[in-house]
């Protein structure tokens, strides 16, 4: 017998939209029903175990219960937990300004609407200065930002989301993007995925470890880095988040979202990021210089700071006016640190601290084109630290740049036309470091190296 189900969905207008805890136990889905349709056929296409038709019994005044019988057009009442994974409805936990939603095979956006249930294939949209969260039936959730499109639960697709545009911050959910994949290692991971006009992939991951895949080729992406995915190739190699502050202001949202049960959350502020480096330390010697400029002195103050208004001091030292200041007697951990200096006159008096400066301890300063070349090289084999059984280990991996050459242990290696490379590399008993170098014509190298461990 032909029969036609519709879901219905559950609305309430707000513009700031927010809900309490939900749990899939005592929770509900409403089904509509038309006359000729049988709880039998419903429990079928609808239920996990059809067997269990007779639930539907006990939370619906049915007028038989006959599961053969046609039922009239009436709405019933099918608990959550007993609905297929895939027809059970998320629901959007909380929205501000201007959120939109579509169903999946029809082309009107319309407006959300408070607690409303979301189903297999569709669409979630926000403008900009708009946000949206989404709670799954798992109690997972994933936050929409500004100016971002997503799929949910795609009926062609094993992922939890597809992200078309913008950016998802997530825990659980694996994203598919134009570009890559995104699976999250264990339910501790806390990740964002972000999708660029280039349909470039940025994933960033905030804690745990996320996995991501692209033309067969895939990284692993530990907390505290990020990678990118341009279109057409594979995953860059992992390095450092350069957004972090922004990044932890996203995490905290979402964790104190999820203490709430995916409601409103508090917006966090988010710290100003700090400035690049001016220096390394080695540059204070100039503006202790600068004090001997003019007056006589009979001495210098220096001192360190982690802020720039040094309400907590690190560093505070005098010196008379022809000692000369060592870096290796700070004894500061590597780090950036915000520095001043002050004279001291012959009669013992400190004059005004001069303006402070960002100088580095101990750590070498970035060079941005050697980052460039390095981020070139995708080397997909062998990984840190591997173990091989034989006397061989083969280095493979991906250039990116036709303009640059590649290096193994001092010798030049062939790149085909899409930039991939293959060699065979000899490994001495007890293991070896493999370098790898990528250069340029002016002169510019970067090197990578991979320890191999032969067993």
């Amino acid at each position: 017998m032909a029969w036609v189900l519709c879901l219905l969905l559950l609305a309430a207008p707000a513009r700031v939209l927010g809900a309490g805890k939900a749990t899939t136990e005592g929770a509900f889905q409403n089904v509509v029903v038309r006359p000729g349709d049988t709880l039998w056929a419903i429990s079928h296409q609808y239920l996990k175990d059809p067997s269990r038709w007779d639930e539907i019994l006990k939370h619906n005044s049915l007028p038989t219960s006959d599961p053969t019988i046609a039922l009239p057009g009436m709405t019933l009442r099918v608990p959550v937990k007993l609905i297929k994974n895939a027809l059970r409805a998320a629901h959007l936990s909380y929205a501000v300004n201007r959120v939109f939603f579509r169903h999946k095979e029809t082309a009107k956006w319309k407006d959300v609407k408070m607690e409303m249930e979301l189903f297999q294939g569709d669409s979630l949209r926000t403008l900009e200065d708009s946000k949206a969260r989404v709670r799954f039936l798992d109690k997972e959730l994933l936050n929409l930002e500004p100016n971002s499109m997503a799929i949910i639960k795609p009926m062609d697709s094993d992922a939890d989301v597809v992200l078309r545009a913008g950016s998802i911050f997530a825990g659980r959910a694996r994203i598919v993007t134009a570009t890559a994949r995104v699976t999250p290692r264990g339910s501790d991971t806390r990740y964002s995925a972000s999708v660029e006009a280039d349909l470039t992939t940025k994933v960033e991951v905030f804690k745990g470890t996320a996995a991501v895949e692209a033309q067969g080729a895939s990284v692993e992406v530990p907390a505290g880095m990020e990678t990118l995915v341009r279109p057409g190739l594979a995953p860059q190699v992992p390095r450092k988040i350069t957004r972090l502050p922004e990044l932890e202001a996203r995490a905290q949202e979402f964790a104190s979202a999820a203490s709430v049960g995916g409601g409103a959350a508090p917006e966090p502020k988010v710290p100003p990021p700090a400035p690049d480096p001016e220096a390394d330390i080695e540059a204070i010697r100039g503006d202790i210089q600068v004090l001997k400029i003019g007056e006589p002195i009979q001495g210098y103050h220096v001192q360190a700071s982690r802020e720039q208004d040094f309400r907590k001091v690190l560093f505070d030292r005098r010196y008379d006016v022809e000692d000369r200041f060592s870096t290796l007697e700070t004894g500061l951990p590597p780090g950036a640190y915000w520095w001043r200096v002050q004279a001291i006159d012959l009669l013992g008096v400190a004059g005004r601290y001069h303006a402070p400066h960002y100088y580095t301890v101990g750590i070498r300063r970035a060079d941005p084109e050697n980052e460039r070349l390095a981020s070139m090289l995708n080397l997909l084999s062998p990984e840190q630290n591997a173990e091989v059984g034989g006397d061989t280990v083969r280095v493979a991996g991906i250039l990116r740049d036709e303009r640059l050459t590649l290096e193994i242990e001092g010798r030049p290696v062939a790149v085909d036309a899409d930039g991939n490379f293959a060699v065979v590399v000899k490994v001495p008993v007890g293991g070896s470091t493999i370098g790898i170098t990528v250069s340029d014509s002016k002169g510019n190298r970067s090197r990578i190296s991979r320890r191999v461990i032969r067993m």
